[in-house]
C-alpha cells in the first residue's frame, strides 16, 4: 500500500537521502573529523526521515513512534557537530573518554525524557493531534526541558562555530575556500533552527531545520567529492613540522639553513640558532663523505652516521623546492633516525651467523648420531640393524642388475674360553682385532657388520663364490698370524666361516643369512678353523644320508 506524501514529507525524505549519501561518502575518508562528520550526517538523515512521517497519512501510533525515532537525530546532532569541529581543527586531543562521557549526558537525558514524556510532561506539556489541510499532524506545546535542551544545543553549536572560525584564520587560500563551504553548510540548518524557534507558533509547528539538511548535505558532498576537502588535510605548520618525529631542516637556494624543527635540534650538537644562516656543508661535515650528490635538482637520498656517543644513523631525504617558474627556492631535508633498524640489522646478522654455526653443529651431531645408530660401539663395524636395512637394498639392486652377492658368516672359535680365562676385557681386545682384520680385508663396496656376540658378517657384492672363498682363506691366514697383546699375554684365536651366495643359495636376506649360518656351524662342527660354502654343506648332508 503506497503512503501519500505531502510536499513537506517529500522534501524531508529527499533531505534524508542526500544526508545519508554524504554520510557514506564521508565514512570512507581517513582525515581528521571525517568519522564525526559521517555520524553527524547520519543523525541529520534520521532527523529528516523521522520528521517526514509527521506529514504522512499514517496511523497515530506510527506517527508517535517515528516522532521518538526522529529525536535520536535531534539529540545527537549538536554534540556531533562539536566533535566534528574539534576534529577538523585538530583539537581532538581534548576529546578524552571522560569529556566525551560528560558531553553525552545531556543528549541521553533529553532522549530519555522525550521518550517518557507521557509520564511527566517535562519535554512537551501536551502533544495533540489536529486536522490540517486534510492531514492529521502533531501539535506540540513546549515544556521546561525543551528550553533546557535548546540552550544546551545552541551553546554547543556556538562553541563549534567558534573553533571553526579560529581554524579558518590559520589557513591558506586553498583551505579557506574549502572551509567556507563547510561553514556555510553547517550554518544553514542552524539558521533555520533559530528562525523556527523564534517563530514557533506562527509556523504552526513546522520545523524548517530538517528541510534544509538536504541542501547542507549537497554542500558537504560537493566539498568532499569536488574540492577533496577530506583528502587535503589543512594543518598549521606547528602540526606538520614542529610535531614531526623526523628531523627537518629547510635550506634556501644557496643551501643556507633557514629553519630547524625540534626533532632535528635533538640530533645537532649545538642550539638550532647556531646553525641558522650557515652553509649546510658545515652542518653535515663529518656525517657524510660526499655531500655533492645531495644538491642535485631531483630528490636524493643518503644514509648518514652522526659521530655521537653512541653513534646514530640517519636516513636523509633531500627534496628541491621550486616556485611557479620552476626556479629553485631551496631544499627540504628530512632526517629519519634509523639507529634501531641498523642495530636490528646488526643483531640479525649476528643471529644468522650464530644460526649458521648452530646448523653446522646440528648437522655434525645428526651425522654422528646417525653413525652411532648404525655402528657397533665396541668394534666400530656396522651393526645388525644396518646389515638388515642395507642387505635388502643390495639384494634388490643385484636382482635388477643380475649380479651375485656373497656373504661370509664369521664366528670366533672358543671365544667363551678366552673370556673365562682372561676376562671380558681380553675378549673385547680379540673382537676388536678381528674387526680391524675384517676392515683391512674388505674391498670398496663391501661392508662388514657385527652380527651379534662373536659373530660377524661380510657382504661382498658382485663377486663369485670362488673369489669369496679365496678372500675367506686370506682372512683366516691373517687372523691366525695375529698375536694380540693383553697385559703380559699374547692372545691367539681362530675363526670358522660359512659362505652363501645370492641368488644360488637364497633369494632373500633371511634365506641368505640362514644359509651362511648353516655353513658356518657346519665348519665349527667339522673341527673349527674351517671354511665351508653352503654348497659344500649341502653335499656333506647328502653324503651322510647315503
Amino acid at each position: 500500500m503506497s503512503v501519500p506524501l505531502s510536499s513537506f514529507a517529500f522534501v524531508s525524505i529527499l533531505s534524508a537521502l542526500v544526508s545519508l549519501t554524504a554520510s557514506i561518502a564521508t565514512w570512507r575518508r581517513s582525515a581528521p573529523g571525517s568519522s564525526a562528520l559521517s555520524l553527524l550526517l547520519l543523525a541529520m538523515a534520521i532527523w529528516s526521515a523521522g520528521y517526514a512521517t509527521r506529514w504522512m497519512d499514517i496511523s497515530v501510533e506510527a506517527k508517535l513512534f517515528w516522532f521518538k525515532v526522529m529525536f535520536i537525530g535531534v539529540s545527537a546532532v549538536p554534540t556531533l557537530f562539536l566533535v566534528f569541529a574539534l576534529g577538523l581543527t585538530h583539537n581532538e586531543a581534548w576529546l578524552t573518554p571522560r569529556r566525551l562521557t560528560l558531553l553525552s549526558i545531556q543528549p541521553i537525558a533529553s532522549l530519555l525524557l522525550h521518550w517518557t514524556n507521557l509520564y511527566h510532561h517535562f519535554f512537551y506539556l501536551s502533544i495533540n493531534l489536529v486536522q490540517r489541510n486534510g492531514s492529521v499532524i502533531l501539535e506540540l506545546t513546549r515544556g521546561p526541558w525543551y528550553f533546557v535542551n535548546v540552550v544546551y544545543s545552541y551553546t554547543v553549536i556556538v562553541i563549534g562555530f567558534f573553533l571553526m572560525s579560529q581554524g579558518v584564520l590559520r589557513l591558506g587560500p586553498l583551505y579557506r575556500s574549502q572551509y567556507r563551504l563547510i561553514f556555510a553548510a553547517s550554518l544553514l540548518p542552524w539558521a533555520a533552527s533559530i528562525l523556527n524557534e523564534l517563530n514557533f507558533i506562527s509556523f504552526n509547528n513546522l520545523d524548517l531545520t530538517p528541510l534544509t539538511f538536504g541542501l547542507a548535505g549537497i554542500i558537504y558532498a560537493f566539498s568532499i567529492l569536488q574540492t577533496h576537502f577530506m583528502d587535503l588535510i589543512p594543518v598549521a605548520r606547528s602540526h606538520l613540522i614542529e610535531n614531526m618525529y623526523d628531523g627537518v631542516m629547510v635550506l634556501d637556494a644557496q643551501n643556507r639553513v633557514v629553519d630547524i624543527n625540534p626533532a632535528m635540534a635533538n640530533v645537532l650538537e649545538k642550539q638550532p640558532s647556531y646553525y641558522l644562516g650557515k652553509d649546510a656543508h658545515e652542518v653535515l661535515d663529518g656525517w657524510l663523505q660526499k655531500t655533492e650528490l645531495l644538491w642535485d635538482e631531483v630528490e636524493t637520498r643518503a644514509e648518514l652516521k652522526v659521530p655521537k656517543d653512541p653513534s646514530r644513523y640517519l636516513d636523509l631525504r633531500v627534496t628541491p623546492l621550486y616556485d611557479r617558474d620552476r626556479l629553485l627556492n631551496g631544499r627540504l631535508m628530512v632526517f629519519r633516525d634509523v639507529t634501531e633498524r641498523k642495530l636490528d640489522e646488526k643483531r640479525l646478522r649476528y643471529a644468522n651467523e650464530r644460526l649458521q654455526t648452530q646448523l653446522i653443529e646440528i648437522g655434525l651431531l645428526q651425522s654422528k648420531l646417525r653413525e652411532q645408530a648404525i655402528r657397533d660401539p665396541l668394534t666400530n663395524l656396522f651393526n645388525r640393524r644396518y646389515l638388515e636395512e642395507t642387505l635388502d637394498r643390495e639384494l634388490a639392486r643385484a636382482g635388477r642388475e643380475s649380479y651375485p652377492v656373497c656373504i661370509i658368516m664369521v664366528d670366533l672359535d672358543h671365544f667363551k674360553k678366552t673370556n673365562d680365562t682372561y676376562g671380558h676385557d681380553a675378549g673385547d681386545q680379540v673382537l676388536q682385532a678381528l674387526a680391524n682384520a675384517l676392515s683391512e680385508q674388505s674391498r670398496r663396496g663391501d661392508f662388514a657388520c657385527r652380527y651379534g656376540g662373536e659373530e660377524f658378517v661380510i657382504v661382498m657384492p658382485n663377486i663369485t663364490k670362488r673369489t669369496a672363498y679365496e678372500r675367506a682363506r686370506k682372512l683366516r691366514r691373517r687372523l691366525n698370524s695375529l698375536q694380540i697383546p693383553y697385559e703380559r699375554h699374547r692372545l691367539t684365536t681362530t675363526i670358522s666361516m660359512g659362505i652363501a651366495s645370492y641368488p644360488a643359495n637364497g633369494d632373500t636376506r633371511q634365506a641368505l643369512l640362514r644359509a651362511a649360518d648353516q655353513a658356518m656351524y657346519a665348519a665349527k662342527k667339522a673341527g673349527r678353523d674351517h671354511i665351508l660354502t653352503y654348497d659344500q654343506f649341502l653335499a656333506s648332508e647328502e653324503a651322510s644320508e647315503d
